[in-house]
């Protein structure tokens, strides 16, 4: 029985870290919604969404920019499925989450690596012509990637328990996890730059250090900022295009009303 619940949770996974790589995005990265439907699958749906909610909330404020490499869903769904499996508190799976993360993180920038060489391959592969080993390489060995760096620390930590998690988390030396911090970090701001690249321009650069500094100096947090941004924008359309089309009317009328005065003058 334990077998199949793990082998359940390991299919739920696959499925959250293909879904927007390959199925689109349909928020199955998402705790709440991954949690509930491990819940669904294994029996105690309400353990499901209590875990989901409580996860949801803890990574709500956590934004992946680029190719940042922090990503708790996955020892939200571990953490999850060892709270209903054990009959552990809720509280299991925050202490479970942050060691998985930790151990996803490690794998993660190892399999970030060897992407870069499958992009190499690709390369290549069109320079050569064989265009059908550069889309092999992009539709079977990308994914299949994936799959095998989240099967594989899923199943022996959901199947050997949140001891089998805590040993490895605890194993891994200081300086490899200081480096995986550091590189992920490092990652996350080059990816962010990329993004700033295709966004920032003489026009909006303005708006840009405007939100970093009320980011960095207001104590707000990121629902508060998004909300007086939304704010912001709906004042400046209007009165960018509103003002715009309702000042041919203005234009108008005043025209009417001198030709008016001529009339009375003539």
């Amino acid at each position: 029985m334990r077998l199949v619940q793990t082998l359940i949770v390991v299919l739920i996974s696959v499925m959250m870290k293909l879904d927007s790589r390959m199925f689109g995005r349909l928020n199955f990265e998402r705790p709440l919604l991954t949690c509930t439907i491990c819940g669904l699958l294994l029996g105690n749906l309400q353990v499901g969404l209590q875990v989901g909610a409580t996860m949801e909330l803890a990574t709500l404020g956590m934004m992946s920019i680029g190719a940042s490499g922090i990503d708790m869903n996955m020892g939200a769904l571990v953490g999850c499925a060892i709270c209903i499996m054990t009959g552990a508190d809720i509280e299991t799976a925050l202490t479970v989450a942050v060691p998985m993360t930790l151990l996803c993180t490690v794998l993660d920038t190892i399999a970030s690596v060897v992407r870069i060489n499958f992009t190499h391959m690709c390369d290549n592969a069109v320079e050569a012509g064989d265009f059908a080993k550069a889309k092999r390489v992009d539709i079977v060995y990308g994914p299949a990637l994936y799959v095998l760096f989240t099967i594989i620390p899923v199943f022996l930590s959901v199947y050997f328990g949140a001891d089998f998690v805590q040993s490895i988390a605890s194993s891994v030396p200081e300086w490899v996890t200081s480096g995986v911090s550091l590189g992920a970090n490092i990652i996350a701001f080059f990816g962010f730059a990329m993004l700033l690249s295709t966004m920032v321009n003489k026009n909006t650069v303005v708006y840009f250090f405007a939100g970093f500094l009320l980011a960095a100096y207001s104590g707000l947090d990121l629902t508060a900022i998004a909300l007086i941004g939304i704010v912001l924008a709906v004042i400046l359309y209007t009165v960018k295009y509103v003002g715009v089309s309702n000042r041919p009317a203005v234009e108008s009328n005043t025209s009417s009303t001198l030709d008016d005065l001529e009339d009375l003058d003539n």
